[in-house]
């Protein structure tokens, strides 16, 4: 009889330990943590300069890419999306998307760097495909360690910014002018950018 009495008074304990160890930081950091995105080179787009009828493929390279600065929470990890249109059109002329004379095929690269500072040597290549590059990775490389701790609760006086970095886009590719009318030619280019 001694001995079930206290098992009783076991399983009741444990039963009581469970839920007040129960935390629940959530997964929508979207409230209390921002992102944001910053042109680092305002005013200057890719350029690929002036090109003559039939030239070729003429490329940019990483050097000369489009930098974009992403400012984050460091420890949580980041998906960023870009989208290229498939073609640079004449005068950004949304009719000339199935003409081949006003149009130049546009080839999308892109990598990111973040390791704290925009430099290209220390970037890594993002996946293209069909016209749009992805990657998930931390604001701030953490190298072969886990993921960090959930996020802190938010607290009277807590302050997310504190704990920001910065990674690095860098939007670069190619295009091949072919039998194509003299003109400026433009397309768009979408980046999104979310915890995840």
């Amino acid at each position: 009889m001694y001995q079930k009495v206290i098992l009783i008074l076991l399983l009741t304990i444990t039963h009581v330990n469970l839920y007040a160890q129960e935390l629940n930081f959530g997964s929508d950091y979207s409230s209390i943590y921002s992102v944001s995105i910053s042109d680092l080179n305002p005013g200057l787009d890719l350029d690929f300069g002036l090109l003559a009828k039939n030239e070729g493929v003429s490329s940019l390279s990483m050097n000369e890419s489009k930098v974009i600065s992403i400012e984050g929470v460091r420890y949580l990890d980041v998906y960023v999306e870009i989208m290229a249109d498939e073609y640079l059109l004449k005068d950004g002329n949304p009719s000339c998307a199935t003409n081949p004379s006003c149009r130049i095929p546009f080839t999308l690269q892109a990598a990111y760097a973040n390791r704290g500072q925009n430099n290209t040597a220390q970037s890594t290549i993002m996946n293209v495909l069909s016209f749009t590059a992805t990657a998930l990775f931390p604001i701030k490389y953490r190298g072969n360690a886990p993921p960090g701790p959930p996020p802190t609760p938010v607290y009277s006086g807590y302050n997310p910014a504190l704990f920001n970095e910065t990674a690095y886009l860098y939007i670069y590719g190619s295009i091949n002018v072919g039998n194509v009318d003299a003109g400026s030619y433009t397309s768009d280019i979408t980046i999104t950018v979310s915890y995840d």
